[in-house]
């Protein structure tokens, strides 16, 4: 154990392995789809549309029954509650009601005593969809109007009247693709209907609070009578922020209606169909700039693919609007976002949200100009930067303070050796007609946490037990990226005790309420520091009875290596929670 400053063991930063890692890579981690099948389990499978856009007519679900062992099928009409899961706007359906608008979306849930009977019922399932016309393409939706929230546009200054007085004007544009999430565990849930009337449901989720309650709207339930739980995801990236709600919520129906527990996981194919990717974006640029690189106005119109509802995709186009600057001041700008309603499947978070579409967009330009001007891409770029000759003020009115831009590409320049690299791969690709080598330095500003600065909070409950064991729980989850011993280190720190001494718990809305998603590189802080402050609060009040017991004041207690300290005298952790 290293020890920091005061002499005192430390426990927060340094490198623990992961709590699961060794069951990881034994294979005896459990996931929701390995859990204990309690009697009674009924599996789910989905029937999913064939066609893009349509008049849902009528479904025949007594089809179905023709597989052995289907209990029932579920559609739209047996929903008690709103069909609606949308985590922005309503009226997002979670089972197509009266029409259909994407290859893929969910129409029947199908349960059977086992996956090869559901799975073989959902096919036999047979709707009746009259066929519409179908809009796949974002700049067709543009040009039809066609959106699911309104455009949004952020303005600086007059960026028309300074395109046309500048020096040199360029227009262009950039297509950035999407992709898909790709986590190994795909969407899974495992719905308990309880004794009194309430369920617990195990969800592969980033985002158990809202799960919780669009869940409950939809069983027509108040949000107490719904407990989602997740103790480890095998993946998520995003793509398990809100669209788990849709498999929970379909899963909870089945639970509902049989009164049985009901798992529902998606294969491979069926995952990437119903589900939601990155959103592809279509942009559009006009930039004005004079003879040494300085853009002075821009105009930029962002198109982002988002499916026929809303989902996250104002929050995506919001985040991508507002980091498109990059590290840029660019003292004329306005952007626009269109987030264009298509008949595809409705994209979703993934990682970056947004902003990784945002910075492309604006990198485009600039390597844009450079090209224009014969000038190296670099040069431009730092002509550009943030700084004491352009400013630090975003076109959003933030300042960007102890900016270190300048200095920090300064050092890699120097410590890369970037201009004498570059020089050896000209070099050699003047001899090289077929192959082609390249070099590139290419600045980020992102910003971390939500948009939405409520959302930017986390909890967390600490137990201390009397024999000095702690029991850790907090709204965060776990998706490998080893929240949950980070945290662990938090609260072993502030006690000064080994991390053997803390139980990490499955993530839970019946524990810690009205969380955050695990999302927005926002885990550790906002969940580590409700943690800190739990344990701190205790450990304020074991310091008064330790005071008492050690005969000592109160500013001579210490935590240490496990023990509580006065002097030369002290006291095991676990005796003075006895105490």
């Amino acid at each position: 154990m290293i020890s920091n400053e005061t002499g005192r063991p430390s426990y927060a930063g340094q490198p623990f392995p992961h709590d699961s890692g060794l069951i990881h890579a034994t294979g005896e981690a459990r996931f929701i789809d390995d859990l204990a099948e309690p009697p009674g389990l009924l599996h789910g499978a989905l029937t999913l549309s064939e066609f893009a856009h349509g008049k849902l007519r009528t479904i025949n679900t007594g089809t179905a029954f023709d597989s052995p062992g289907v209990v029932a099928v579920l559609t739209a009409d047996d929903i008690p509650g709103a069909n609606e899961i949308g985590p922005i706007v309503v009226e997002e359906p979670a089972l197509a009601q009266q029409q259909v608008e994407f290859v893929g979306e969910p129409l029947a849930l199908v349960l059977a005593d086992s996956l090869g009977a559901a799975q073989a019922g959902a096919r036999r399932v047979l709707p009746e969809i009259e066929s519409l016309p179908a809009v796949t393409d974002p700049m067709d939706a543009h040009r039809k109007g066609l959106y699911v929230c309104e455009p949004q546009i952020l303005q600086r200054g007059n960026s028309l009247n300074h395109m046309f007085a500048a020096e040199h004007r360029l227009e262009g544009s950039m297509r950035i693709g999407g992709q898909d999430h790709f986590y190994l565990e795909t969407h899974v849930a495992l719905a308990l209907p309880e004794d009194d009337g309430s369920m617990v449901v195990w969800l592969s989720t980033q985002h158990p609070s809202e799960a919780q309650s669009r869940i409950a709207r939809f069983l027509g339930w108040p949000s107490n009578r719904v407990e989602v739980k997740v103790r480890r995801m095998g993946g998520g990236f995003g793509g398990k922020e809100s669209q788990s709600t849709i498999i929970g919520a379909i899963a909870a129906l089945g639970a509902y209606h049989t009164q049985q527990p009901v798992k529902l996981r998606l294969d491979r194919r069926s995952d990437m169909a119903a589900t939601g990717k990155r959103h592809d974006f279509q942009v559009y640029f006009s930039a004005g700039f004079n003879a040494n690189g300085r853009i002075t106005a821009l105009e930029m119109d962002l198109l982002s693919r988002c499916g026929p509802v809303a989902d996250l995709s104002p929050a995506v186009m919001t985040r991508a609007i507002v980091l498109a600057d990059n590290c840029y001041s660019i003292p004329h700008l306005t952007i626009r976002g269109y987030c264009c309603k298509t008949n595809t499947v409705s994209n979703t978070a993934f990682r970056g949200f947004g902003g990784p579409q945002g910075v492309a967009a604006m990198e485009s330009v600039m390597d844009d100009v450079a090209r224009h001007l014969g000038m190296p891409p670099e040069e431009v770029r730092q002509v550009n930067y943030y700084g004491e000759t352009n400013g630090y003020e975003t076109p959003c009115g933030q300042i960007l303070r102890q900016c270190q831009l300048d200095a920090v590409v300064s050092a890699v320049v120097s410590r890369s050796d970037f201009h004498a690299r570059r020089q050896e791969i000209n070099d050699w690709n003047k001899g090289s007609p077929a192959l082609r080598r390249g070099i590139a330095m290419v600045p980020v500003k992102f910003g971390i946490a939500f948009n939405i600065p409520a959302m930017n909070q986390g909890g967390a409950v600490v137990h201390v037990y009397r024999d000095g064991s702690i029991r850790l729980n907090h709204g965060g989850t776990e998706m490998g990226q080893g929240l949950f011993v980070k945290v662990a280190q938090v609260v072993a720190e502030t006690f000064q005790v080994p991390l053997s001494h803390i139980q990490l718990t499955p993530t839970s809305t019946g524990e810690v309420p009205n969380t955050s998603a695990t999302a927005a590189s926002t885990g550790s802080d906002i969940n580590g520091l409700a943690a800190l402050k739990a344990a701190r609060t205790i450990r304020t009040r074991m310091m008064d009875v330790a005071a008492k017991r050690l005969g000592q004041e109160l500013s001579s207690i210490q935590f240490r290596d496990g023990r509580v300290i006065a002097g030369n005298q002290s006291i095991s952790f676990g005796e003075l929670a006895e105490e």
